[in-house]
């Protein structure tokens, strides 16, 4: 399987990352669901649900967990903006890989759904080269994507009224 495009504008990622570091403040994960629409197979993000508005502790443990109101309140956040997920985002604190509870829990256990992790809990310069995408593939199956590739992908697009 190839990996999926995603666009997001340059602001947009600029504010994810820097609300990934805030929240994470060196020391824990931190992450969030990306929004927007899926058209022809790309994935365009136009928006950021953190984790900790759809569940105040979400980030409470060594790892993001979401009890499953938080996903009606997803559900429903999404319903009432027209939006859709378009994948997820989480830190790490060293490298972009999958932990084993990232592989064996997706965020949204839907073929095809797509998981980024921001290594170094986001606290440094994230190029995405450094970023680890991950597509769902169902039966605890990953895609695993790196490097280059995931540079490729992940596009920065320019602002609605610039297109």
């Amino acid at each position: 399987m190839n990996a999926p495009r995603l666009e997001v504008a340059p602001a947009l990622w600029t504010a994810v990352l820097a609300h990934l570091r805030q929240q994470g403040a060196g020391v824990r994960e931190s992450g969030g669901f990306l929004l927007g629409q899926i058209h022809s197979g790309v994935r365009v993000v136009t928006g950021f649900l953190p984790y900790e508005q759809l569940q105040a502790d979400a980030l409470q443990a060594d790892f993001v967990h979401l009890s499953g109101a938080s996903f009606s309140r997803l559900w429903d956040y999404c319903a009432t903006h027209g939006l859709e997920v378009v994948a997820d985002v989480h830190t790490h604190r060293y490298g972009a890989g999958q932990s084993r509870s990232d592989s064996e829990n997706p965020m949204l256990a839907i073929a095809g759904h797509v998981a980024l992790i921001v290594p170094d809990f986001a606290q440094g310069p994230t190029g995405l080269d450094h970023l680890g995408l991950y597509v769902y593939q169902g039966s605890h199956r990953w895609a695993r994507y790196r490097g280059a590739v995931v540079a490729q992908v992940l596009k920065f697009t320019p602002p609605e009224g610039e297109r």
